[in-house]
């Protein structure tokens, strides 16, 4: 997985970049990255890493509070992982496959309608300006 801190997006995978509203602001970073690494095989694309570019200096907060709230991170990542490897999408455009990953990680529980609905807006407004998707890859 991947968090938001210093993130660099390729105009390509713009597509990746909604961030789930439904659920905590520490985890909705990282489901996005699961949500997006799972498209990427469609699409034959890849997630890659560098060295930090910038350098984080914390602030005093509570540790108690921030394990509390990516509890989901610990507690269900390695069934999300398996959910997605098995998960056979079957729309034939990619936008129709981020719809139906929308969906089914609603239908899953892991997140709520206003995502699934982000996510149709998302599309929509995509489309509206114009954005060329990937097409996917072939089998």
């Amino acid at each position: 997985p991947c968090n938001g801190q210093s993130l660099v997006a390729l105009q390509s995978s713009f597509w990746a970049l909604n961030l789930p509203i439904t659920v905590h602001g520490r985890v909705s970073d990282i489901w996005r990255s699961y949500f997006a690494q799972r498209l990427m095989w469609d699409v034959g694309a890849h997630l890659a890493f560098h060295a930090p570019l910038v350098e984080q200096i914390r602030n005093a907060h509570d540790y108690l509070s921030d394990f509390e709230a990516e509890r989901p991170l610990y507690m269900t990542a390695g069934a999300l992982i398996r959910y997605l490897c098995d998960l056979e999408l079957r729309a034939p455009t990619l936008p129709g496959r981020i719809e139906e990953l929308s969906i089914a990680m609603f239908e899953a529980g892991v997140l709520a309608l206003a995502d699934v609905r982000l996510t149709q807006a998302w599309l929509h407004d995509l489309l509206a300006i114009g954005y060329t998707f990937p097409d996917l890859a072939a089998d």
